[in-house]
């Protein structure tokens, strides 16, 4: 497997998000692409609670959880797309910034 092939897997495997508890109003996500990041975690959790129908959202670089309190209109379905486009769109830009010399690399890297 080439460099490039190698990070594409590392980062679609790094970048995997499913929902871990679901409660009417409280979801809690497991994002393994947070895990060590603090700077990612916050970021993630800024732009979540700019969503619409997110309440508040907490999120732990420890353990690459995301804790969102949402309306109760928002359920597991519609808070998947967000949370997953969310982190799509943060790893997309990520990418851009590591190849303009901007982002510093996760651990172990």
């Amino acid at each position: 497997m080439g460099k490039t092939a190698r990070l594409i897997f590392h980062v679609l495997v790094r970048a995997e998000v499913r929902p871990r508890s679901v409660l009417p109003g409280r979801q809690r996500w497991d994002i393994p692409l947070m895990r060590g990041r603090p700077e990612v975690a916050k970021l993630l959790a800024i732009r979540l609670e700019n969503a619409s129908g997110v309440i508040a959202a907490q999120a732990s670089a420890v353990t690459g959880t995301m804790l969102v309190h949402h309306t109760v209109s928002l359920d597991e379905v519609r808070l998947g797309r967000v949370v997953r486009r969310t982190v799509t769109t943060a790893v997309g830009e990520a990418r851009a910034r590591a190849r303009r010399g901007g982002f510093p690399p996760g651990p172990g890297r």
